[in-house]
């Protein structure tokens, strides 16, 4: 098969790689938080949480999705 041939198949693959690639950087930035929250609520104890560092990720999440 030549390359206009696969033209059918390629830009919907490229527009789902996007898409994807899109939706992991908005969702990833919640991905680090969901083991210290589950620990939270198991333990009912949030002795060691830091609103520092959670100001921290917030800010460099949102700087790598504007970038």
């Amino acid at each position: 098969m030549d390359a206009e041939g696969l033209g059918w198949l390629l830009v919907p693959l490229h527009q789902l790689v996007s898409w994807g690639a899109a939706g992991a950087m908005v969702f990833g930035g919640v991905v680090p938080y969901i083991p210290q929250y589950r620990d939270i609520r198991r333990t009912q104890n949030a002795e060691g949480f830091s609103t520092y560092v959670c100001l921290v990720l917030l800010v460099a999440n949102i700087l790598r999705i504007l970038f």
